[in-house]
């Protein structure tokens, strides 16, 4: 992608940031393993989004699509139903299971129910 990445401490309020001047993506060292990688895939779909041209919306509509894109590239389904009926649903287990953190299982997880809701109305 072209796409540097690097390290940076941030003061807990964010844990990367994607700057489309430089093409960096900036990852928080001080994280885990999981948080890393999450974090990674997120910044690398911002900077997707903004190759192709998504910057024109607004902030708050990135956010969500780049959360939402970030569970899927990073869930697989069917691990994601054997996690979920190994663990009764529990999201700290599931989420240790599938090397994810909690946030990104809680954004598949709605995700999958606004999916289902959609679909019975």
């Amino acid at each position: 992608m072209g796409v540097l990445i690097e390290d940076k401490e941030f003061d807990g309020t964010q844990c990367g940031e994607y700057d489309p001047d430089t093409r960096t993506a900036y990852i928080d060292p001080t994280m885990s393993m999981e948080q890393r990688v999450c974090t990674l895939q997120h910044e690398l779909i911002h900077a997707k989004h903004f190759d192709d041209g998504l910057g024109l919306l607004s902030r708050e509509k990135e956010e969500r699509l780049t959360r939402k894109e970030t569970a899927f590239s990073l869930i697989n389904p069917i691990e994601y139903m054997r996690a979920e009926d190994l663990y009764g649903g529990e999201p700290y287990a599931m989420a240790q299971e599938l090397g994810i953190t909690v946030g990104v299982l809680l954004d598949y997880r709605r995700w999958l129910h606004d999916n289902l809701a959609a679909r019975a109305a």
